[in-house]
């Protein structure tokens, strides 16, 4: 994550500057920086006689040659306010350009205003939950020019690689979503994406560790809610457990229906991308898992976000949702901004809102969060909508 290292002994709270937004918990605080194309938070605190800088990550800005550049500007201006001297970095620009990455990407903030299922009404609808550097949804892409291909991928890295590759080869029917595909796939409504694929994703095949893997329950009974009758879901990994446990959830908790003769099958195809180039190198054996939508599910729309919400209680959990209010920071002018955790209990989601003198929390330009079912009925539970 982008940072700086400032040593100095000067304390950070004789900091003044209007933008501050101190911690009633600790003695740190958060400040807004904005690039040509973000809008973004950085975290600022202090061990020993080291400040630490860093990005905000829940604000999830691209980071691109000119965020950085901000951060060091403001982590210089805080050194010279404190009298110290910055001691390390790793802001050092990387010739990732906004504009390019914005071409490719769907703004994250724009998420919970749309149903993603509208991107095309006339082109087949086809995601791949962790689409890393691209490589597969390129030559899908080039395969099949008249679907749509959508990646859900988390790394920054990543998204910046896949951009360039798609520019290289020109390719104009890929779209990107840069956030946890585990959430943006109730984005979309019921019944209407014709593929859903997973290429080698993080098994965590740890017990105490597998409630947080990619493909558990919750997340294939939501893959199956988008899909259309008639439409497909495949998991490829070569970890043979990671397959057995996806195929039991998908026996146990969804109406898809397998459609290889044997439901863990050795794969015969290649997708040529590089965790596949990596595992045929240490000769691991790739399975495949197939399965298909056979009945419409119950038609539902994505949740629609109210943008001024009532806080009637900082703490909710119920049936394994939670709502909580991790912090809450003010300016001078008494201006509070609120540090929320809100979603399912064991995998939620984090962003920070402003906060009225009404109790109200409001969407800043820095808010970014989606909208799925989880987050929607935290935020009923804690009163907020």
């Amino acid at each position: 994550m982008p940072h700086a290292i400032i040593e100095t002994e000067k304390n950070i709270k004789t900091f003044e500057d209007d933008k501050v937004f101190f911690s009633r918990k600790g003695d740190f605080f958060i400040y807004p920086l904005f690039s040509d194309c973000e809008q973004f938070f950085v975290k600022v605190y202090k061990k020993q006689n080291k400040v630490i800088v860093k990005l905000e990550k829940s604000t999830n800005p691209i980071i691109t040659d000119d965020v950085k550049a901000k951060i060091l500007e403001f982590s210089e201006k805080l050194a010279g306010f404190l009298n110290g001297n910055i001691i390390h970095n790793n802001l050092s620009l990387n010739g990732k350009i906004c504009q390019l990455i914005n071409h490719y990407t769907i703004d994250t903030r724009r998420l919970n205003s749309i149903d993603l299922s509208q991107l095309s009404n006339t082109k087949p609808i086809k995601i791949e939950i962790g689409s890393g550097f691209g490589e597969f949804l390129l030559n899908q892409a080039k395969q099949e020019s008249s679907s749509l291909f959508l990646g859900l991928e988390i790394s920054n890295d990543a998204i910046a690689k896949a951009c360039g590759r798609l520019l290289k080869a020109r390719i104009n029917n890929v779209k990107l979503i840069r956030y946890d595909g585990r959430f943006v796939l109730d984005r979309f409504s019921s019944n209407t994406v014709d593929a859903v694929f997973v290429n080698f994703p993080e098994p965590w095949f740890k017990f105490r560790r597998i409630k947080h893997a990619l493909l558990n329950s919750d997340t294939l009974q939501k893959i199956e809610n988008i899909l259309k009758k008639g439409g497909s879901f495949r998991l490829l990994t070569d970890n043979l457990a990671y397959a057995v446990s996806v195929v039991v959830a998908l026996e146990e908790k969804t109406h898809l229906k397998n459609t290889q003769n044997i439901p863990i099958q050795v794969s015969d195809k290649s997708i040529d991308t590089k965790f596949e180039r990596r595992w045929k190198r240490k000769k691991r054996t790739i399975y495949s898992v197939n399965y298909k939508k056979t009945k419409l599910s119950p038609h539902k729309h994505p949740p629609k976000p109210k943008f001024l919400m009532q806080l009637k209680r900082e703490f909710a959990l119920k049936d394994g949702i939670i709502f909580k209010v991790v912090d809450i920071f003010e300016n001078k002018a008494n201006e509070k901004i609120a540090e929320i955790t809100f979603g399912r209990s064991i995998n939620p989601q984090h962003a920070f809102f402003g906060l009225t003198h009404n109790n109200e929390l409001f969407m800043l330009p820095q808010t970014v969060f989606v909208l799925d079912r989880e987050a929607e009925e935290a935020f009923i539970l804690a009163g907020s909508i």
